[in-house]
């Protein structure tokens, strides 16, 4: 994961803990499997992400479905492999969003969208 920006994370026991907007950016090469890369600015909270300016999160993973637990108040567009294939109507507090549904499992890029202020907590897999 690319990390620019004046303000660093500060790993804590594993967690991050809030250090103001951090501005991140993709790798120039393909993402492995199950990594996680970010792009855009964010800030890290002790257990979240709050999204800042053109916020976009990126997995590649292998597996059925995709969920991610959001918060706040906003939409998140979800590429699958580049394409838009659904946006997700997110309000209040933290709650499982479910992102991809598949029949058969296979690997895909997910990349999510968000608008500022929506707080991304954890991915699930299933």
């Amino acid at each position: 994961m690319g990390q620019t920006g004046a303000a660093g994370r500060q790993e804590r026991r594993g967690r991050c803990r809030a250090s103001g907007p951090t501005a991140y950016r993709f790798p120039k090469a393909s993402l492995p499997v199950n990594k996680l890369s970010l792009d855009g600015t964010r800030t890290a909270g002790y257990e979240q992400f709050t999204a800042g300016k053109d916020a976009r999160p990126a997995f590649t993973y292998r597996a059925k479905n995709a969920g991610l637990v959001l918060a706040g108040t906003g939409k998140a567009t979800v590429l699958v492999n580049g394409e838009a294939t659904r946006t997700v109507n997110v309000t209040g507090s933290p709650t499982l969003y479910r992102l991809t549904d598949d029949k058969d499992t296979r690997t895909a890029r997910l990349e999510l969208r968000a608008d500022e202020g929506l707080q991304a907590y954890v991915f699930t897999f299933g």
